[in-house]
């Protein structure tokens, strides 16, 4: 069996810090799996660049274009100095093939794509900003956090990329301002430009809170 120093040295690619991996409507011959590093996932809506997701290490991306050879749907940028495995269609086609386990974290992986999505649509649906950003810091939360309750760190998540999150990406100074109050009650902080959950027991109060405010009225 090969070693993952000899899989690196036949399929391995390393990008750096910033480096794009490949722009969204490119066609796409290779799906990459991470080996180190983070690579974010972003979308250009308008002129507006939102963030999807950000990955880590064993995750992986790109494998849409590789099963039904269209254009890339979004686009992908090391974060820092990553390594990846590409996989063209050979051998994408081998490793379905032949391993059951890639198989079915490929299909968990594209449903909570799709869930995820789905929760993004939810929430840019409500109307109140206060809302809009309480939700969306919970979803991210849960996402960033596992099993932590406290100081989850949204890595890639500043204030401007939290703007494109909720749909307000022209007003990242109402932002900020929605988490100025936020950290003024122990539910946010930035660290090094990004947002913290300091508590996400406060943060669902918080949004307990405003659900009752908008069913009674106040």
């Amino acid at each position: 069996m090969a070693t993952q120093s000899e899989i690196f040295s036949k399929y391995g690619r390393n990008f750096a810090a910033n480096e794009r991996i490949f722009g969204e409507g490119e066609i796409g011959a290779e799906m990459f799996i991470i080996q180190t590093g983070k690579v974010r996932i972003s979308k250009r809506s308008k002129d507006v660049e939102k963030t999807l997701v950000v990955l880590e290490e064993g995750d992986f991306f790109g494998e849409m274009a590789v099963i039904d050879k269209g254009p890339r749907s979004a686009t992908a940028t090391a974060v820092e100095d990553t390594k990846c495995i590409a996989l063209n269609e050979e051998l994408f086609e081998q490793q379905m093939q032949n391993n059951a386990r890639i198989v079915k974290k490929i299909l968990k992986n594209m449903s909570a794509r799709l869930r995820d999505a789905n929760k993004q649509i939810e929430n840019l649906l409500i109307k109140d900003a206060n809302s809009r950003v309480a939700h969306t810091l919970l979803h991210l939360a849960h996402k960033h956090g596992g099993k932590n309750t406290a100081d989850i760190k949204l890595d890639g998540v500043t204030v401007e990329e939290l703007a494109k999150a909720v749909g307000m990406s022209s007003e990242p100074a109402k932002v900020a301002e929605i988490l100025t109050k936020m950290e003024q009650v122990h539910i946010t902080h930035l660290d090094g430009g990004q947002v913290v959950v300091s508590s996400l027991e406060n943060l669902e109060k918080f949004i307990r809170y405003l659900e009752m405010k908008e069913q009674f009225g106040l």
